[in-house]
């Protein structure tokens, strides 16, 4: 080894010793889907944002509520805090400024090399970059289609800087949240929302609406029906929108009428008057009966 070489080394060597204590990567749990795509810079070093612990702190969730198993529960696994884009996004990859000098190599892996991090050569196509990169440099988009993608460094000297973590997962999104391509997101009476561990991004409909585009209105939300009555949604097709099963001693399209007592239009021609709380009289005018 030159003396060259050897100076490299130690100061990568000690510059790999130089890492913060543990991270907990801070992120939104939920995200909305924004209608204009924007790049991420992700800095490759293993000096900062740096977490270890899979869940608590690369996720900042709760193990008990991820579904995982056990074994899944506890991964320790030095890594770059998890990236998480939406289709479309740009991703730009920054070097550590002492990889100027000899470049880097990046590729993509499977989550078990992930988890391991890789330990032998890799095929041509599976670099993201052509060439050993320095300074900064964007990826191609090819690498960012929808799914979870697993980036990891491998160094010509063997797999230290990935142990050390640089290693990366970066999850792309797509949304569902359209029912044609220009039309607005969740017909307009919702948001387009992701969860931290959810796949893509669906919709979460305001009051009064449903449908997975929220596209149906909700008219029983609105409580048009009267005196305990219970509302039923009807088809659109049907004409009205919903149906009022009254209690028996009600009636009419609401149940707001009271069987058995007057009404406006109960006598046609004629006053009406209550005789008791469910009788009536009508008092025809002349020439009625």
């Amino acid at each position: 080894m030159s003396t060259k070489s050897a100076v490299h080394t130690l100061v990568c060597f000690l510059q790999l010793c130089v890492v913060n204590g543990q991270t907990t990567c801070e992120r939104q749990m939920t995200a909305e889907w924004r209608l204009q795509p924007k790049p991420s810079v992700v800095k490759w070093t293993p000096r900062e944002n740096i977490c270890s612990d899979f869940y608590t702190e690369c996720w900042n969730m709760n193990k008990s509520i991820t579904g995982e198993t056990s074994e899944e529960q506890n991964l320790s696994i030095p890594q770059i805090c998890p990236l998480q884009l939406q289709l479309g996004d740009t991703l730009f990859i920054s070097s550590e400024p002492s990889f100027q000098s000899y470049g880097m190599n990046l590729v993509n892996v499977s989550k078990e090399e992930f988890i391991n991090c890789p330990k032998a050569a890799f095929l041509q196509e599976q670099l993201i970059f052509v060439c050993q990169i320095k300074g900064l440099h964007q990826v191609d988009p090819n690498w960012l289609g929808v799914g979870t993608h697993y980036f990891a460094e491998l160094h010509k000297r063997g797999p230290l800087l990935c142990t050390m973590g640089l290693r990366l997962n970066v999850t792309v999104k797509q949304q569902f949240c359209q029912q044609a391509p220009n039309a607005p997101l969740c017909s307009g009476h919702g948001k387009c929302l992701s969860h931290v561990w959810e796949k893509a991004y669906h919709c979460h409909c305001f009051s009064q609406y449903s449908g997975r585009f929220c596209q149906k209105f909700d008219v029983c939300s609105t409580k048009p029906c009267h005196n305990n009555a219970s509302c039923t949604q009807k088809s659109q097709l049907s004409g009205d929108s919903y149906e009022c099963t009254c209690p028996p001693q009600f009636s009419g399209e609401n149940c707001t009428e009271i069987v058995g007592q007057c009404q406006p239009r109960t006598c046609f021609n004629g006053n009406c008057s209550n005789v008791t709380p469910n009788t009536f009289l009508c008092e025809c005018d002349k020439g009625f009966t």
